[in-house]
C-alpha cells in the first residue's frame, strides 16, 4: 500500500482545459482611427504605409504638434463628417488623459446625424 501512495505522489494528475474563440479577421485591422505616440514601437509613417498597401486611399495620416502623440491615422471618410481640426482636437484632448508616448491607441468613432425639417411646403 505504501508503494501505491508513493506512485500517486510521483505522478500527479493533469487536467487540460481549452477554449477557442473564432472571429472574422478584417483587413485592415482598424475601424476608424489610431493615435500614434512619439515613441511607439511602430512609427506613424510605417503604419501609414502598411495601411496604404492594404487599402489604398482609405486612411489619412495627420501629423500633430503634441507632447505625446506623433500623428493620427484616420479613416478619410470620417473627415467628411467632422472638420479635421475639430476631430483632432477632441481625440488629443482625450488621449492626454490615458496615453503616453510609447502607446498607440485604437479609436472607434461612432457618428450619429439627426436631421429635422420643419415648415416644408408641399
Amino acid at each position: 500500500m505504501s508503494e501505491e501512495v508513493h506512485d500517486m505522489e510521483a505522478s500527479p494528475s493533469r487536467r487540460v482545459n481549452l477554449e477557442l474563440r473564432f472571429t472574422m479577421y478584417h483587413l485592415p485591422p482598424l475601424d476608424d482611427a489610431l493615435i500614434i505616440g512619439k515613441r511607439a514601437a511602430v512609427g506613424a509613417n510605417s503604419i501609414s504605409r502598411a495601411f496604404e498597401e492594404l487599402t489604398p486611399g482609405t486612411f489619412r495620416l495627420i501629423a500633430v504638434d503634441h507632447h505625446v502623440a506623433e500623428a493620427i491615422l484616420v479613416r478619410a471618410s470620417d473627415l467628411r463628417k467632422l472638420p479635421e481640426s475639430e476631430l483632432v482636437r477632441r481625440l488629443l484632448q482625450q488621449a492626454d488623459q490615458i496615453m503616453d508616448a510609447a502607446d498607440t491607441l485604437h479609436v472607434k468613432l461612432d457618428f450619429e446625424f439627426i436631421v429635422g425639417e420643419q415648415n416644408i411646403k408641399v
